[in-house]
């Protein structure tokens, strides 16, 4: 049966609908968790593709809106698994591992920075390297709040939620918006995210609010992400939080955890890319490199224990002081700092 097919004999049964999420703040080490996941043979593995296609597909677009309206629903899943595994040159990066489903992998580094830009060689690229029905399909997304409510309230999709230290992914983020590699728009919108999701956080920092101070205002729109997040993964079954100073001080170990809530199998491909990145170094002809997409900013080959605390010797103290600020009451972070052993 071709791919896009419904039907109750070898069709898109619910048992062949597998789909998974990976959700966190932007970055927060999701990029680099998600290629963890894709090193898996069995898995379908799509990058931020409601973010990257809702702009030029409608049906991502649709997708995008129902989920923030809190209208998917577990009879759903069957059509939402076979819009996601669909594959498209934006919602695919390098690495590319081998997959167990499929064998063809002849031309695929060539045609892919060309399908990126070309409608044509997009749709060569679609029938070439769409999966088969029944592979799992896990996609990655950042700050997806209502979107994630609705996954964990109204769907058993599970669903991992990675966190990173706070003045980690500030420094980045800012750093980011700086360099133009990162959007800013939600500075814009600081006290109407925090009205619709946080009200008395907008009230508490109403001086952060009216304020000027990037550092704070993205402080505040972390801590506003976070703890909404956390307690729709807390008082949910399918959800679970984990860490990115987890993830870089045992990969091996957490990546197991992952995939075992993800109902993914180990196997020795993901043990061999988690040794070749420990075995990377910051300096010299082992460092960071470009992946294909982007540059070394947004790079999976780096060494995660040596990534994990570099942030510290980069950021200003009284910068750090401001993070803390905002932050340090949060029983949500306080949470996290516990699991991943934030000093």
């Amino acid at each position: 049966m071709p791919l896009g097919t419904l039907g109750e004999e070898g069709g898109m049964t619910p048992d062949r609908c597998r789909v998974g999420a990976l959700v966190g703040p932007g970055r927060s080490g999701t990029t680099w968790a998600g290629t963890l996941i894709d090193s898996s043979p069995e898995v379908v593995y799509r990058f931020e593709p409601f973010h990257r296609l809702a702009p030029i597909n409608i049906e991502y677009r649709r997708w995008m809106q129902r989920l923030k309206q809190q209208e998917v629903r577990q009879a759903d899943l069957p059509q939402l698994y076979l819009l996601l595994s669909r594959a498209h040159p934006l919602t695919n990066k390098e690495p590319f591992f081998p997959k167990c489903y499929r064998q063809f992998t002849l031309g695929r580094r060539q045609l892919w920075p060309v399908a990126r830009v070309s409608p044509l060689a997009a749709r060569a690229y679609d029938a070439a390297y769409s999966p088969p029905l029944g592979a799992p399909v896990v996609f990655k997304e950042v700050t997806f709040i209502r979107q994630l409510q609705n996954l964990l309230e109204k769907t058993d999709v599970p669903v991992i939620y990675l966190v990173r230290h706070p003045c980690a992914t500030v420094l980045s983020e800012v750093n980011g918006q700086q360099q133009d590699k990162m959007p800013s728009g939600r500075q814009q919108k600081l006290k109407e995210i925090l009205l619709e999701h946080s009200p008395d956080l907008a009230e508490r920092f109403a001086e952060v609010c009216e304020g000027s101070d990037v550092v704070q205002r993205t402080a505040l729109l972390w801590r506003c992400e976070i703890e909404t997040c956390l307690r729709l993964v807390q008082g949910s079954r399918s959800g679970m939080i984990m860490t990115y100073e987890q993830l870089a001080d045992d990969a091996c170990t957490h990546v197991k955890t992952i995939f075992a809530h993800l109902g993914l199998t180990y196997s020795d491909q993901t043990t061999q890319f988690i040794d070749s990145l420990y075995g990377l170094s910051n300096a010299g002809r082992h460092s960071p490199k470009r992946t294909g997409w982007g540059d070394s900013y947004y790079s999976v080959y780096r060494n995660p224990r040596e990534q994990k605390d570099a942030w510290k010797a980069r950021i200003a103290p009284e910068d750090r002081r401001k993070i803390e600020a905002i932050v340090g009451d949060s029983t949500a972070v306080s949470r996290c700092a516990a699991l991943g052993a934030w000093s």
